[in-house]
């Protein structure tokens, strides 16, 4: 799944568009439970990222 903007959540007809396109098939509550969990990996990926940048 491809971030069209830095910084911004994906809207959920986007993700449904874009999961669809990768023959994924989900309704609204799915693709928001997906956008909502991948924006929460992206924060902790990040995190962790400026986490050992400060440490080095």
């Amino acid at each position: 799944m491809i971030w069209e903007n830095e910084g911004e959540k994906i809207s959920i007809p986007k993700a449904i568009s874009i999961l669809e396109k990768d023959g994924i098939k989900v309704n609204e509550d799915q693709a928001k439970i997906i956008v909502d969990f991948l924006t929460v990996m992206a924060n902790i990926v990040v995190a962790q990222y400026l986490r050992k940048e400060r440490s080095d």
